[in-house]
């Protein structure tokens, strides 16, 4: 059969497949809106009544460049250490600024009062920051208890130090220049990690590929003769960059020592930091727009090998390339192992690779139940979760295409719904969008994806990154009996970092034993929640949670009641509540 034929028979029975799989939407409730479905996930757009109001610069030209349809990211950052989760949403600007044209439009950040609204801190706190942002990440590089926060450029990177004001409240400090960071390269996603186990923390950033707008070529499709944005392989890849903290403020550029020069270069967007063998180092998963995905592992000493191609876990079937966007991680089939999931291209799978041990990978994304779901949408964003508290994890996928005439193109829709699944635990999902509140049933060009539990109800929330326009809030209002507990880990700044970043979680509760991990990175862009929100079905306590801290020192603590925030603390033990004061 030529090969545009067995791709239309996959294409179909893809979509037939999908059909099944969705469920229908929630017949109306009083006044003509949908309701929630019973034990279903549902989410409400929460965004204006909680006085989020941030819109991604639409930077678009006639001539499509590349950088215009990559942003934003969004992320949670505790700023003021108050325990409750605030916001922060990246913002570009044009490309090439008009002369006489206005101030450029800035990052922002929204301050969580509590009461489930925000107010927009960023001037106090000195983020009003003009750029081509990217992408952000969160961590306490410092060890003062205190997140800090990267963000990423077209041409650059910024640090933010989270330093006192002077009046009793929290600002950022740009220190980039006396730490030491220099990435002249474009930026997309990042990660915090303890790669070298100091105790600190140390940085991974993706750079996509190089673009220069002065010698810019677009690309033109001879069908219909239309301008459209060119594929990263018509662009030089760079290297990515490591930077290992030195504890005193600063940072080594270690790219070169580390091994991570001598890869392959590929255009990276998404990247995840844990321990992914087992063996108590921080391992670093990559995933390369076009090119095979990076599996570095840690192999002592701050120094890497990659087993992508040997582990099963850097291609798609038959060899062939990922449009590697999103990764998510996180114990899907019960194994007590993270698997892996990577967002993909229009017509291809949300690829899914179990963790088998060792470093090897069975890739199961059909068999997963995401993959014929996801075969006519493009991929960003991309989390796992448990939005129904029933212990297993769930997935949300951003979508959106990247190609602005794509109807007239690639007869696919430019904007696109996002999706949700549910999973049983076992390492099949099944999609629950169009039950899943409003937001899943419209058309986005979604990218950034972060999760948290932004109004402390034990039920986590998400916050969308779209391209060219809003920012959305969506708060979980899932009708369930389930229980939960939420762990805040916090390590003891010296053997291992305070954020706890590599952590591994064993929690038993109801004759069931889940893992979960306080990882660095993920989604696309994007920066989620370190608090673990653990489901316990209808458990009322968790009976036993044992930590391995990033230190290599494992900790077992008592039963925690069911229904609150818990802080752990390497080297304490007894928990305290963590309910935000």
């Amino acid at each position: 059969m030529p090969t545009r034929h067995r791709l239309l028979a996959a294409a179909v029975l893809a979509a037939a497949f999908a059909a099944c799989a969705r469920p229908p939407a929630p017949p109306p409730a009083a006044g003509g809106a949908p309701a929630a479905t019973p034990g279903v996930p549902w989410f409400v757009d929460a965004t204006a009544g909680a006085g989020v109001d941030f819109r991604h610069f639409d930077s678009a030209t006639p001539a499509h460049y590349i950088p215009e349809v990559m942003g934003g990211g969004v992320g949670w950052i505790d700023y003021d250490a108050d325990g409750r989760p605030d916001l922060f949403c990246v913002q570009d600007g044009p490309l090439r600024p008009a002369p006489g044209a206005g101030p450029p439009p800035t990052h922002k950040l929204f301050r969580n009062n509590g009461d489930g609204t925000f107010t927009d801190v960023t001037d106090r706190v000195g983020l009003n920051k003009a750029g081509y942002g990217m992408g952000c990440a969160v961590g306490d590089y410092d060890n003062d208890g205190f997140d800090d926060l990267v963000v990423t450029y077209l041409g650059g990177i910024t640090l933010f130090h989270n330093v006192p004001d002077g009046a009793g409240g929290r600002r950022f400090e740009d220190v980039t220049a006396a730490a030491g960071l220099r990435n002249p390269h474009w930026g997309t996603s990042c990660g915090w990690g303890d790669v070298d186990n100091d105790g600190r923390l140390d940085l991974y950033v993706c750079n996509y590929v190089e673009v220069d707008l002065d010698h810019y070529r677009p690309c033109e499709n001879a069908d219909v003769k239309q301008v459209y944005v060119c594929p990263p392989t018509v662009f030089p890849a760079v290297p990515h960059k490591l930077f290992r903290n030195n504890g005193d403020g600063t940072f080594a550029d270690v790219t070169g020592p580390s091994g991570v020069a001598a890869l392959p270069p590929g255009g990276g967007l998404g990247v995840a930091l844990l321990d992914l063998d087992g063996d108590g180092k921080t391992d670093v998963y990559v995933a390369n727009d076009m090119k095979p995905a990076y599996l570095l592992q840690n192999q002592g000493g701050g120094k890497f090998v990659d087993r992508g191609l040997l582990s099963g876990a850097a291609l798609m079937p038959n060899g062939r390339f990922m449009a590697g966007m999103g990764v998510a991680v996180g114990d899907i089939d019960g194994s007590g192992r993270p698997s892996v999931l990577v967002s993909n291209y229009q017509d291809e799978p949300t690829m899914v690779f179990l963790n088998k041990g060792r470093m090897v990978f069975q890739e199961w994304s059909h068999p997963s139940g995401l993959g014929p779901a996801t075969t006519k949408t493009l991929g960003f964003g991309i989390d796992l979760f448990d939005a129904d508290l029933d212990g297993n994890l769930d997935a949300a996928l951003a979508n959106g295409h990247v190609v602005r005439n794509a109807p007239a193109i690639f007869h696919a829709p430019y904007e696109q719904p996002a999706q949700m699944f549910v999973g049983d635990g076992r390492g099949r999902f099944r999609e629950v969008s169009d039950a899943a509140g409003a937001y899943f049933r419209e058309k986005w060009v979604g990218r950034g994806l972060a999760v948290a539990d932004y109004d402390n109800d034990g039920r986590p929330d998400l916050v969308f990154g779209n391209n060219g326009g809003p920012v959305k809030l969506l708060r979980n209002q899932t009708e369930t009996a389930n229980r939960w507990v939420r762990l805040d880990l916090v390590g003891d700044g010296r053997a291992s970092n305070r954020n706890a970043v590599g952590a591994r979680v064993e929690v038993a509760a109801g004759g069931r034993t889940l893992v979960r991990w306080v990882h660095g990175g993920g989604s696309y862009l994007s920066a989620g929640d370190r608090r673990l929100v653990i489901g316990l079905g209808p458990a009322d306590r968790a009976d036993r949670v044992t930590v391995t801290w990033p230190s290599g020192r494992r900790q077992e603590f008592p039963a925690l009641p069911a229904g609150r925030g818990w802080r752990l603390t390497e080297g304490k033990a007894d928990p305290a509540p963590a309910d935000p004061r």
